[in-house]
Parts: structure tokens; sequence; C-alpha cells
């Protein structure tokens, strides 16, 4: 698929796809979410509206989660990642 279609998605298919990523993201390095959530202070329910991408954060907290799954940014937010 082109950057076109990725810069045509709606809010909801893009938030989706990102919170796709983060949990793919996770689950190959092997933590869970309890492991990101003591990590980033951040309650359970929030974070699981983020992978299932009904949450919409800041870019700042984007690049925290970077960090704890110690991936760049770029790799979080890249939505080719088919696994």
């Amino acid at each position: 698929m082109s950057i076109i279609y990725y810069l045509k998605m709606n809010d909801e298919e893009f938030l989706k796809k990102l919170g796709h990523n983060i949990k793919i993201l996770r689950t190959l390095r092997g933590l869970s979410q309890e492991d990101i959530m003591g990590e980033l202070n951040i309650d359970r329910a929030y974070y699981s509206r983020l992978e299932c991408g009904k949450a919409n954060c800041s870019i700042l907290y984007l690049r925290k989660i970077a960090q704890v799954l110690n991936v760049d940014l770029g790799k979080l937010l890249n939505l080719n990642i088919e696994i």
C-alpha cells in the first residue's frame, strides 16, 4: 500500500492500526500489558484502549511507549507492519 492510502485513513482506522502496531511490538518483545503499564505508570484500562485503537495519546506519550518497547518512534508509527 502506498503512503497516500495511509494519509487518507480516517482517525479511527489510524488509531486501530497504531494500537495494533503497539501490541505486535510488545508481544514480539515478550512483554505483557502489565510490564508496559508499570514502566509508564498508567492504568490498565487506558493502556488497553491504546492497543484497541480507542485512545488518542500525545506524540510525547508515543515516544515513551517506543522507549519502553526499545524501538524507534518511526517503527512504532510504521503502518506497514504485518505479522
